[in-house]
């Protein structure tokens, strides 16, 4: 009789540790709630960050345009310059064969000037 009280209050310490020890893993409800509102909190700074990233980027993108636009312009002027500079290359090297013939002339007409 008295192994089977002894058997009866082990089995009833076991039952009250393990209580006690599945209690204690488990966070009471504050604990939870606690919880909750952090992640919502965090969750809440993880969207306006991201949001803040998006408004970011687009001011970049925005801002790469406008860099593009103003280096497709300079692209354009610099063409520009670069005929003009060859027209004014070939008129150069017209005048100066135009030049060259009249004093070819000249000398055929006076060799001594």
């Amino acid at each position: 009789m008295t192994l089977a009280i002894v058997l009866a209050v082990v089995a009833l310490l076991i039952v009250v540790a393990l209580v006690l020890l599945l209690r204690s893993r488990r966070p009471d409800a504050d604990q939870r709630r606690v919880e909750a509102r952090a992640r919502r909190a965090e969750s809440g700074r993880a969207e306006q960050e991201a949001e803040n990233v998006e408004r970011t980027a687009e001011q970049l993108r925005a801002r790469a345009a406008d860099e593009q636009q103003a280096a497709d312009e300079h692209a354009r002027r610099a063409r520009e310059a670069g005929a003009e500079a060859e027209q004014a290359e070939s008129v150069a090297r017209e005048k100066r064969r135009s030049a060259a013939a009249q004093a070819d002339r000249a000398r055929d007409i006076d060799p001594d000037a």
